[in-house]
This record gives structure tokens, sequence and C-alpha cells, in this order.
């Protein structure tokens, strides 16, 4: 039986709360296994809970698609936004720095969609690390361009800069027929 994402991706979104014991792990093992792809456990060398897992066909973040899985190892992405505000009363600013982050010693995620190149929406459990739910969240795999944008308003001149980085191991793969 071929792997077949859309099953993949489905049964992960029919799980809600804490799946089984919790673990990242076990919701794509079983989202994997039951949708026709082969187990991680003899694809990964030394498996164990402390080696960062193979669920597939290596590939880069570039070629993902629908029912990929991601392993994280010590990722993270911040998001920094950064306001500066001209007025005729003076300069100001204000930043904002968001952080996601994924993997100490590792973290696994399914694509259950590509948003733009570097930028997908996964499915996963265990974030917050050792009582996080199933849940799906937008990540940043390769920092995205900066953005800037300037509005005015009468004599006020407001400028919203963007910036982005991320760092850590991001590993992706292709799951294969079992």
């Amino acid at each position: 039986m071929p792997y077949t994402a859309a099953t993949a991706v489905a049964f992960a979104q029919r799980q809600s709360g804490r799946y089984k014991d919790g673990e990242c792990w076990t919701l794509i093992e079983d989202a994997i296994v039951g949708a026709g792809g082969k187990s991680s456990i003899p694809q990964t060398q030394n498996f164990g809970p402390n080696v960062s897992y193979v669920w597939g066909k290596a590939i880069n973040v570039a070629a993902l698609q629908v029912g990929d899985v991601v392993q994280y190892q010590s990722y993270a992405w911040t998001q920094t936004t950064r306001i500066d505000v001209t007025s005729p009363e003076g300069t100001s600013f204000s930043e904002n720095f968001r952080t996601e982050g994924r993997g100490l010693p590792h973290h696994s995620g399914l694509v259950v969609s590509v948003i733009s190149p570097g930028m997908v929406e996964v499915i996963e459990q265990n974030i917050p690390s050792r009582s996080g739910p199933v849940q799906t969240v937008q990540l940043a795999l390769s920092a995205p361009a900066a953005s800037t944008v300037t509005t005015r308003e009468g004599s006020t001149v407001t400028v919203t800069k963007i910036t982005h980085s991320v760092s850590g191991t991001v590993r992706c793969y292709r799951p294969i027929a079992a």
C-alpha cells in the first residue's frame, strides 16, 4: 500500500487534546504508519528517545509538500517587528520579538500546508514540552525576507519593519511506502 499524505494529515487532525502518551513521535509515527508509510524505527540508526528520527527520503525545505515530516533540533524562529513613528512632536520607536522554539533535543511535526517557500503549517504535540496538546502552528523553516511598510497620516510617518531569523537544524523527510 503506498503512503497517502492526505490520510496521514486527516488522522492527525482528528486527534485532540493529548494523543496517547503525548509525545510528538507517537502522533507522527501513528499518522505515517496508518497512512501506509514506513515506520521511523527501522529507518533511524540507533533508534531511541535522544536521536533525531528519520521518516523517509531526505528532502530540502523548498521541496516540502503536505504529508511530509519536519524534524527539528535546537530550532528557533524569531520574528522582530520594529515600528518607528516620526511626527511633529518627535520620533519614537517600539520593538516586539516573537520566538517559536522546537527540538531540545529534537521534535517532529507533520506538514499540513505549505504557505510559501520556507513557511509551513504543521500539526504536532508536546509543545510546550511534557504538556502540549495536538495543535496546528505556522513556522518559518528558513528566514523569510524582511518587509517594510511606510504609512503617512498627515505629517506623521510610520515605518513598520519585520525581520526574521532562524537557527538550529531542520531536517525534512518525504515518507516512503511500508
